[in-house]
Formats: C-alpha cells, sequence, structure tokens
C-alpha cells in the first residue's frame, strides 16, 4: 500500500472520529473571540449620566464609594473604557465583579446576565467538553486530542491536496472553483480549493491551541528557539489573605 494512500485513510479516519468535537471547538472559540464585545453589549443599560462639566472620581475615592457599600468585596481590578459615559468594572479574581458609575460611585450591577451565563457554558464546552469537577480532566484530554487530531488533517490534507501533475492545468484544479461538475465530484473539489486557501492560518491557530493543550508542545517551541525551558513549581503554595490591591486598566 502506498504512503498517499495510507495517511489518506488516516485522514479520513481521523477526520470521522474528531469532526463533531472540531465543530463544537470552533464554533465555541469563534464565541469566546468575542466574549467581551458580547459581555459589553449586554450590560449596555449599565450607563452613567454625568452632568455637564462633571468630573470621574479619582481612583481612591472611587474605591472608598465601593467598599462603603460592599465592604466584602475586596478587589484586585479596576478597568475603564474610553467612553466617558461608559461603566467602571471592579473585578475579584475571575467570579466575582461589579459595574460601577464612575462619577458618583454607584454600584451598577455585578452583569450577570443571560448573556455571561451563556458565555461561561460556551467556555465550559471549549475547554473541558462541559465536563465539572474531577472530570475535567477528561474533557481536557478528549479536547485536547481532537486539537492534535485537527492538526494532523490540516497537515496531511495540505500533502494529499499537492498534486502528481504539477502543470498548470492540474494546479488549477485544484485551487479554484470548477463548473459543471458532478455532485460528488463537485464536494471533492470544494474540498480540495477551500482546504488549499484556509490551510495556513489553520495550521498557525490549531498549532497554538496543541501547545495549550499539552505542556510537551510548548517545551518544544522553547526547545526550537533554543530558549532555556520554564521552571515549573509542582506544588503550588497555600494562599495566603493580604490587602486588596487594584490594578487599573484602561479598555478601549
Amino acid at each position: 500500500m502506498k504512503l498517499r494512500t495510507i495517511i489518506f485513510w488516516i485522514h479520513l479516519g481521523t477526520g470521522v472520529a474528531a469532526g463533531l468535537v472540531v465543530l463544537m471547538m470552533s464554533v465555541s472559540g469563534v464565541l469566546l473571540t468575542y466574549e467581551m464585545q458580547l459581555n459589553q453589549w449586554a450590560v449596555r443599560d449599565y450607563q452613567a449620566d454625568p452632568s455637564p462639566g462633571a468630573e470621574p472620581l479619582p481612583i481612591p475615592a472611587l474605591l472608598a464609594k465601593v467598599r462603603e457599600a460592599k465592604p466584602e468585596f475586596e478587589p484586585s481590578s479596576l478597568r475603564f473604557r474610553s467612553d466617558p459615559a461608559a461603566q467602571a468594572l471592579l473585578s475579584q479574581g475571575r467570579r466575582e465583579r461589579w459595574y460601577i458609575d464612575r462619577y458618583s460611585g454607584e454600584l451598577l450591577g455585578d452583569g450577570s446576565t443571560t448573556m455571561r451565563s451563556f458565555m461561561t457554558r460556551v467556555m465550559y464546552w471549549h475547554r473541558w467538553f462541559a465536563l465539572t469537577g474531577d472530570n475535567r480532566a477528561i474533557g481536557r484530554a478528549i479536547t485536547g486530542a481532537c486539537n492534535l487530531g485537527f492538526l494532523f488533517l490540516v497537515v496531511s490534507g495540505f500533502y494529499l491536496w499537492f498534486p502528481r501533475d504539477w502543470s498548470k492545468r492540474a494546479l488549477r484544479n485544484v485551487t479554484w472553483f470548477r463548473s459543471g461538475l458532478s455532485s460528488k465530484a463537485r464536494d471533492f473539489n470544494w474540498h480540495n480549493v477551500i482546504g488549499f486557501w484556509i490551510a495556513v492560518p489553520l495550521i498557525i491557530v490549531v498549532a497554538s491551541a496543541v501547545v495549550i493543550s499539552y505542556s510537551w508542545a510548548g517545551d518544544l517551541i522553547y526547545v526550537l528557539t533554543g530558549e532555556s525551558l520554564p521552571e515549573r513549581s509542582s506544588e503550588r503554595s497555600s494562599p495566603q489573605k493580604s490587602p486588596a490591591r487594584v490594578t487599573p486598566r484602561p479598555s478601549f
């Protein structure tokens, strides 16, 4: 059996086995790309209404107002937008957050919208196949394996795309759409053409996903670039409570 035939059947089998998971991760990944914009749209009613000539409160005064309203809230970051009427966002870690009127220090809401809940579920599907608790390791293994399979699909597909005859006509047949084909030949032509034009960006996107999924892939990047591997701590020190330190971050 020829090498090309072997790779073709592995390519086909990988696509059948991982296709649905790859589709789920692709759709959820696109949604997560716009997570910040979608969440911001969901809280569009959280707008300040400053009087003419009013100035935003200084950060210490703003934090003091928040502590008066919610003494138990210990923010770790503060985010502003360039729009003067837009709210500020105070966050405590990744879970608790409050939107603040920059002019009065009033708490506008915590942003617990349907959109935020939906995007959280999308993130769970994308990262852990919607599994929770100890099962997240299983979900991460599934998505990681499918990332690796997707990378193989793209690379092997590019290899299978190479025409045996490097004539001008042969290249045109696999790089542009053809008309007058039967349904099966048309689908094959579309598969080749679309795969060719998106192969390079897909390789970059999927390879970066593999690096996120597997530590050995990240280590390989350091080796290939001649950099020394970073030290990884096997044990995490127990967190100690310390005074809240707020880091202002602009958001445009």
